[in-house]
């Protein structure tokens, strides 16, 4: 099926309220790999199969800003023996996504505690699709919105020194700047909270909590997301 022809199936309602920007925090791989009898390993892999399937349905409806949580900054305290599968199929995903992209690749959160060899492989997607005009996708890799809060505050006060008129202005500083914030926050594994993706950047979104495991995502997923987004009400307190 065609782009066109997915969005000539959608309700109105749905393409009148599309998100500018969707976020996913995408859980639930190893639970989903357990369930199946198979390895962590597999379920990442399968974790990652349903990444690339979420941006290509993103990149079809014509959304601006696909975003997703991958690593946490506090994934990087696993043991090495659950770390490296995670890392290894992370290398693949980016590598893959780049490959994908109609748009800039862009990795936020911090990559000084990741192994090099994903670090050579982001910088190598980041340069590939730096120009590219379509959507943009964030993949959250060592990310933590606590810590993404605290540098924008400090880079604002750093600039406007001395100025007690300034606006601090937090949200030109955010790993997101110039982009729009998520309209739709999505979580899978019937987790209910946003585990510290996109916090400030999420104050206004319409929050979706799924019950299905992340390697399970599909088109009805989305479109039921979708559905429940615009089914809200957002005045923004006028």
């Amino acid at each position: 099926m065609t782009a066109d022809e997915r969005l000539a199936l959608l309700p109105p309602v749905v393409l009148d309220t599309l998100p500018r920007h969707i976020a996913f925090i995408a859980d639930g791989n190893r639970r989903w790999a357990t369930r199946q009898g198979l390895s962590v390993e597999t379920g990442y892999e399968a974790g990652t199969a349903a990444v690339h399937r979420a941006l290509a349905q993103c990149r079809a409806l014509g959304v601006q800003v696909a975003s997703v949580f991958i690593i946490s900054e506090r994934n990087f305290d696993r043991a090495e023996e659950h770390l490296q599968p995670l890392v290894k199929v992370t290398c693949q995903l980016v590598r893959q996504a780049a490959a994908d992209a109609d748009g800039p690749v862009r990795i936020i959160g911090r990559l000084d505690r990741a192994p090099h060899a994903l670090v050579d492989t982001i910088r190598v997607a980041e340069a590939q699709t730096r120009r590219l005009p379509g959507m943009t996708v964030n993949l959250g890799i060592g990310y933590d919105g606590r810590g993404d809060i605290e540098q924008a505050a400090r880079a604002a006060a750093h600039l406007n020194a001395g100025d007690d008129t300034a606006a601090l202005g937090i949200g030109q500083h955010l790993a997101t700047a110039q982009q729009p914030d998520p309209d739709l926050v999505v979580r899978t594994s019937g987790e209910r909270r946003l585990s510290g993706f996109l916090l400030w950047q999420s104050a206004d979104a319409t929050l979706h909590f799924d019950d299905r495991l992340w390697p399970e995502w599909n088109d009805a997923a989305l479109l039921e997301a979708l559905a429940v987004h615009a089914a809200q009400t957002r005045t923004f307190g006028r």
